[in-house]
C-alpha cells in the first residue's frame, strides 16, 4: 500500500473511509464505502460514519477491505478528475491527454490502474459525468491509491474545472452520425464472436453459414435478418456490408450489388433507435434534482426564546422571488401569519395577506375603474399548513374589533349555497368582505361541471360578474323570481373577495378549458406551493400581532369603512415609471393573445394586465391609505407574479397536466408519476420490486419491467379495454413522441449495462417534476 504518498494537506481532513468491491447486479463490481469505526455502512451525507486519515489505513490494513477513501464536501477546497478507461475510444483518450497537460496538478493511478485521478482545487455547482470523464467537488467520496502518476502540489484550478465541467453539459458527444458511418471500434472477428455468443447465436451461425431455408421463407428476408443482427454489434455500414458479404448469404450474385446491400442497410438504420446521450440526460437529471432539493429545502423552526416570544419571526425569501414579501402593510400581515403558523410556508402566508386586505379595501380602493377585490386561490399539498391562514386572520381581527368593532363584516361567509343568498348577504350585511372557502377546487369542479345543478350554475354567473363590479358607480343590477322569496335588490359596487384553498392534485385533476373559456378561473390569482412539509414551528404559539401592526390594520378598516358609507372611492395612482411598466406589460398580453393559436392562452393573457394593476394597487394601498400611488418596484412585484401564475397554467396545460377527465390522461400522471418516483428513490427503496438493476438506476435509467410491475395492477391500467400491458406501452409510447422520455437502444444496453431489455431516459425532467 502505497497510502503514504498522498498529500498530506488531504490527510489532516478527518473525511476516510474504507471501500472494497461487492457485486451489486451492475456490469462490473462497486466500490461500496465503509466507515472505518464500526465496519457498517458509510454515506456522504453522514459526518458520523466518516474517520481520521489514520484510522481509515488502520482498518484498510487489516486486509478486510481494498482501499480507501476520501469523502468531498463543500468545506473542504478539494474537486476530484476522474479519468476513466477509454476502452479504445482514441478520440475520448487524446480529450484526457489535454486535461492531463492542462490540469498540472497531483495525480495518482486509479485501483485497476487503468485510469487517473487529478486531484486540484476547485467548487463546482454539481457533479457531471460524460465520455470517460467524472468532476466533483462534494457529495461523493473519491478513492485514494497513493499510486503517484504525477508527484505535484495540489493546484488551485477552479477557473479551468468550471470551463470543464460547462464543456461537459454542453452539446451531445454521444455518437458521431446516426447513418451507419460511427467507427468500428472491434475487429469482424470480435462482432462475429458476440453475435454468436448471445442467446439467438445459434441462429446467427446458420444464416452466418447460408442455411437460411429453417428460418426464413426466403432467402431475402434471410439476408435482412443477418445484416439486422450484425447492426446490433457495429454501427459502422463498410463492417457491416462486409460482414454479409463474407457470409455464406453473402455469395450469391444479388448480395454483391452495392444498390442491394445499401438498400438493407438504410431500412436497417431507419428502424433503429437514434442514440440517447445517457450521460448528458443523466446529468441533466441530477442537476434538475440538486436545484429542487435546495430550492425546497425547508426553513428550520425557529428556536424558542425570549427574543423569538417578544419580536415575530422575520418571513423568509420564498423559493422564488415571485412571491418575495410586499412592502407595507401586505407584507407585514403575511409576516405575522408566517410567523403564527404551526408550519410555516410563506406563499400561505402571502395569499393570507392578500386576501384579507382585498376584503377590506376591495371597495374603498379603485384603479383604473374598477375596485381591488381579489379572486385567490391558494394550492399547496395536504399537511403543509393551509390552516395558518384563517389562525391568523382570526387572530389579527380579533385585535382590531377591539378599536373599530364595525370590521367584523369584513369577514364574509366561508360556505355560499347560491346566487341569492349571496347577494342577500351584500345588500342587507356587508358589501365588502372576503369568504376564506376551503377545498375550493372541489366546489369549482362542482360549478363547472356539465350536470352541475341550477344553484351552482347561477352562483358560477354570479361570480363571473361580481368581479368587475366593485368600481365605484358600478351596480349589481336586481334578480327578480316567481318565487317572491328569492328576488334580490340592487347593490352599489359590491366587493367580494374570494380566498380558496386546494391541493394541487385536486384542483388541476378537475381543470379542463372549458373553466378557462368561460372566464372564471382567469380571474383568479393563483399561488402555488411546490415544496414539501415543513418542520414544525414551536414558537407559534408565543406570536400576537404586535401594537404597531394592529393599528396600522385598525386605521385602515376604519378609512374603509367610513368611505365604504358615503359610496367613495379613493384612486389609486401610478407613478410615471410604473404607468409606463403597465403600458408596456399591456402590449404584452396584447401580443400573447393576437399571436396564439389556443383559446386557452388567449384567455389568460386576457385579464393578467388588470389582475396585476389591482394587485399593484392593493400593496399601494397598504404602503399609503391616504395618498396611494403604485411605484415602480410594487409594479414589477405584481406583474412578474401575474405572470408567473400565467405561466404556471399554460405549462401544465402543455405537460398534460390538467383535464384529468379520461383514462389516457390520467395514464400518463400515473406513468409520470411512478418515473419520478424511480428517479428520485434510492435504489433500497425500489428493489423489492425485482425489476432492473442498481447499476441502471445510477444511471438513471428506467426499465420497462420496472414501470410494468408498478403500473400493470393501477386500476386505470387494469381496466382499459386493451390490457393493462397494452395501455402501459400507449403512454409509454405517447411520452416518447412528446420528447419527453427516450427509449434507449438495446445496443447500446447490451454493450455496457449486460441488457437487452427495454429501458428508457427523462428528456423533460420538468413534466417529471425535477
Amino acid at each position: 500500500m502505497m497510502f503514504s504518498n498522498i498529500p498530506h494537506e488531504m490527510r489532516i481532513f478527518p473525511q476516510w473511509v474504507v471501500w472494497r468491491y461487492e457485486d451489486t447486479d451492475s456490469a462490473k463490481p462497486t466500490k461500496v464505502p465503509y466507515s472505518p469505526r464500526n465496519n457498517r455502512l458509510a454515506s456522504v451525507s453522514n459526518p458520523e460514519t466518516w474517520a481520521t486519515f489514520e484510522e481509515a489505513t488502520h482498518s484498510a490494513s487489516a486486509g478486510h477491505y481494498s482501499g480507501i477513501g476520501f469523502v468531498l464536501t463543500e468545506t473542504d477546497p478539494f474537486a476530484f478528475i476522474d479519468l476513466d478507461d477509454t476502452k479504445g475510444d482514441q478520440v475520448a483518450l487524446d480529450r484526457q491527454i489535454k486535461i492531463y497537460n492542462e490540469f498540472d496538478s497531483f495525480a495518482e493511478r486509479s485501483p485497476s490502474g487503468s485510469g487517473l485521478h487529478i486531484i486540484v482545487k476547485g467548487s463546482l455547482p454539481t457533479g457531471r459525468r460524460r465520455s470517460f470523464i467524472e468532476i466533483y467537488s462534494s457529495g461523493r467520496y473519491m478513492t485514494m491509491t497513493g499510486n503517484i502518476y504525477r508527484d505535484a502540489p495540489i493546484v488551485d484550478c477552479d477557473g479551468m474545472l468550471n470551463m470543464l465541467w460547462a464543456q461537459m453539459g454542453s452539446g451531445s458527444v454521444a455518437a458521431a452520425v446516426y447513418a451507419g458511418v460511427a467507427e468500428a471500434k472491434e475487429t469482424d472477428v470480435v462482432v462475429i464472436e458476440r453475435a454468436t455468443a448471445a442467446v439467438n447465436g445459434d441462429k446467427f451461425a446458420a444464416l452466418l453459414a447460408g442455411n437460411w431455408q429453417d428460418y426464413y421463407p426466403s432467402q431475402s428476408e434471410a439476408d435482412f435478418a443477418l445484416v439486422d443482427i450484425v447492426a446490433f454489434y457495429t454501427q459502422n455500414r463498410a463492417q457491416i456490408a462486409r460482414i454479409f458479404r463474407e457470409s455464406g448469404l453473402g455469395k450469391r450474385e444479388k448480395a454483391q450489388r452495392t444498390d442491394y446491400v445499401n438498400y438493407m442497410l438504410n431500412k436497417c438504420f431507419d428502424r433503429m433507435l437514434p442514440p440517447v446521450d445517457i450521460d448528458g440526460l443523466r446529468n441533466q437529471l441530477n442537476e434538475a434534482i440538486a436545484a429542487k432539493e435546495k430550492t425546497n429545502k425547508p426553513n428550520q423552526a425557529p428556536a424558542i426564546t425570549a427574543e423569538t416570544v417578544a419580536n415575530i419571526p422575520q418571513l423568509p425569501k420564498p423559493s422564488s422571488n415571485v412571491y418575495s414579501v410586499p412592502p407595507g402593510l401586505v407584507g407585514e400581515i403575511a409576516q405575522f401569519i408566517y410567523a403564527q403558523a404551526p408550519r410555516p410556508v410563506a406563499e400561505i402566508a402571502l395569499a393570507g395577506a392578500l386576501g384579507l386586505i382585498a376584503g377590506i379595501v376591495g371597495r374603498a380602493y379603485n384603479v383604473s375603474g374598477t375596485g381591488l377585490n381579489q379572486y385567490v386561490l391558494l394550492l399547496a399539498p395536504t399537511g403543509t399548513g393551509k390552516e395558518a391562514i384563517a389562525g391568523g386572520i382570526d387572530k389579527l381581527m380579533a385585535a382590531v374589533l377591539r378599536t373599530v368593532p364595525a370590521s367584523v363584516d369584513f369577514i364574509g361567509p366561508g360556505e355560499i349555497a347560491s346566487s341569492q343568498a349571496l347577494i342577500k348577504y351584500m345588500s342587507k350585511t356587508a358589501n365588502s368582505f372576503v369568504s376564506l372557502v376551503g377545498e375550493f377546487g372541489i366546489y369549482l369542479q362542482q360549478m363547472a361541471s356539465v350536470n352541475a345543478p341550477p344553484h351552482l350554475i347561477g352562483l358560477r354567473r354570479m361570480l363571473l360578474d361580481l368581479y368587475n363590479k366593485s368600481g365605484e358607480g358600478k351596480v349589481l343590477r336586481p334578480s327578480i323570481y316567481s318565487d317572491r322569496e328569492k328576488n334580490t335588490a340592487s347593490v352599489l359596487a359590491p366587493s367580494l373577495t374570494i380566498l380558496g384553498e386546494s391541493t394541487p392534485e385536486k384542483f388541476y385533476e378537475g381543470l379542463h378549458e372549458g373553466m378557462i373559456a368561460e372566464g372564471l378561473l382567469p380571474r383568479f390569482t393563483t399561488i402555488e406551493y411546490h415544496g414539501e412539509r415543513p418542520p414544525l414551528n414551536p414558537a407559534h404559539i408565543y406570536a400576537q400581532p404586535g401594537f404597531d401592526l394592529v393599528e396600522k390594520l385598525s386605521t385602515i378598516c376604519a378609512h374603509a369603512l367610513m368611505l365604504n358609507s358615503q359610496h367613495k372611492a379613493v384612486q389609486v395612482q401610478f407613478m410615471p415609471e410604473a404607468k409606463a411598466l403597465f403600458d408596456e406589460f399591456d402590449r404584452h398580453c396584447d401580443l400573447n393573445i393576437n399571436t396564439s393559436d389556443k383559446e386557452v392562452r388567449r384567455h389568460l393573457w386576457n385579464r393578467a394586465h388588470i389582475k396585476a394593476m389591482k394587485l399593484a394597487a392593493l400593496i399601494a394601498v397598504g404602503c399609503n391609505p391616504y395618498e396611494p400611488i403604485i411605484s415602480l418596484d410594487v409594479a414589477t412585484w405584481a406583474t412578474n407574479l401575474i405572470v408567473a401564475d400565467v405561466r404556471n397554467l399554460l405549462n401544465r396545460f402543455d405537460a398534460g397536466e390538467v383535464g384529468v377527465d379520461n383514462d389516457e390522461t390520467k395514464q400518463l400522471s400515473q406513468v409520470i408519476r411512478v418515473v419520478k418516483d424511480y428517479i428520485t428513490s434510492p435504489w433500497s427503496e425500489l428493489e423489492k420490486y425485482k425489476s432492473g438493476s442498481a447499476h441502471l438506476h445510477n444511471e438513471r435509467i428506467v426499465p420497462y419491467s420496472y414501470l410494468h410491475k408498478r403500473l400493470s395492477q393501477v386500476a386505470v391500467f387494469r381496466k382499459d379495454r386493451i390490457g393493462n400491458s397494452g395501455a402501459v406501452k400507449r403512454a409509454l409510447k405517447t411520452l416518447a413522441e412528446r420528447g419527453d422520455l427516450q427509449e434507449v437502444s438495446r445496443a447500446t444496453l447490451a454493450k455496457d449495462y449486460a441488457t437487452t431489455a427495454v429501458c428508457y431516459m427523462v428528456s423533460t425532467p420538468k413534466v417529471f417534476g425535477i
